[in-house]
């Protein structure tokens, strides 16, 4: 028999491979296989002339393996297995189930919303890797451009034109000072009520945008002081202290309940959560996770 190098074996050939096998009988097989029986016969004809080398043998009015055709037979049962794999996979791809999800996050300034949101996501799709990468807002797009991350969160700034944005939500923001704070009593306060008060906020490198956007509520207020650089966990350290007050979104509240520290809504102060990811088409765990918010 001549095999051709380059033939390849369809998977209906190795299910008609099988279904002899198991049936021992090519008319019972043929019917397993719901296919006329010169159909399996001329399938199994090709196959044999494909792989070169006869596949069963009569014994009586049976027809079983030939030694030859027996590590084959073991071989077509395990393609038809990574074949059914295949389709399962495929199929929980098309759903959401299986891939990945890798969202990017301003450094230190996970949002409040993301918590409830990928609790319910990974409920529903367990499958699902989930990446949360810390960067900041230039960072974010570039790595949506280039697919290192699927979608961004970020505050005050929509993406630019080329990437699509939606908000989420207008987030409350609020000074926070000591407990004992002259201002911790107050229903709310405004940026002016800040004049002479030792300031703190995030890294200037971490964040931004929000730094700039700070540094124009404060002049805009009339208000000038020195704003003291740190991270997330020694800005609450240090108004805890009481040697500075900070701004903050209320919902660190929730996240943070810090002892000791007072939010104080600012007024008519608020700033978009923003949902950022490529133009166009998008996979559907990424869908998935957009319709959480």
């Amino acid at each position: 028999m001549h095999t051709s190098p380059d033939a390849g074996v369809e998977l209906r050939l190795l299910q008609a491979l099988i279904a002899v096998a198991d049936e021992a009988s090519v008319s019972a097989a043929a019917e397993r296989l719901r296919i006329a029986q010169p159909s399996l016969s001329r399938q199994l004809r090709l196959l044999e002339q494909r792989l070169g080398l006869p596949l069963f043998e009569r014994a009586g009015r049976r027809l079983q393996v030939t030694r030859a055709a027996e590590p084959v037979v073991a071989a077509a049962r395990q393609a038809l297995d990574a074949a059914d794999d295949v389709l399962r996979v495929a199929q929980q791809a098309a759903q959401g189930q299986v891939g990945r999800l890798a969202i990017a996050v301003l450094p230190g300034c996970s949002p409040v919303q993301l918590v409830g949101a990928l609790a319910r996501f990974r409920r529903q799709h367990p499958l699902v890797a989930v990446s949360i990468t810390e960067l900041v807002d230039e960072d974010q797009w570039r790595a949506l451009r280039e697919g290192a991350v699927d979608v961004a969160l970020n505050l005050i700034e929509p993406a630019p034109g080329d990437l699509h944005h939606q908000v989420l939500s207008a987030e409350q923001v609020c000074v926070v000072v000591q407990e004992d704070h002259p201002l911790a009593g107050k229903e709310s306060v405004r940026f002016a009520d800040l004049a002479g008060e030792p300031l703190t906020f995030f890294n200037r490198s971490d964040q931004p945008v929000g730094y700039l956007w700070l540094a124009d509520q404060l002049r805009a207020a009339g208000v000038r002081t020195v704003v003291q650089e740190a991270t997330l966990t020694n800005i609450v350290a240090t108004v805890a202290a009481g040697l500075a007050v900070s701004v903050m979104l209320q919902s660190f509240q929730t996240i943070l309940q810090p002892p000791g520290v007072r939010f104080v809504p600012l007024e008519d102060c608020a700033i978009d959560l923003i949902l950022t990811c490529r133009r166009g088409p998008v996979s559907v765990a990424v869908d998935a996770f957009r319709r959480e918010f």
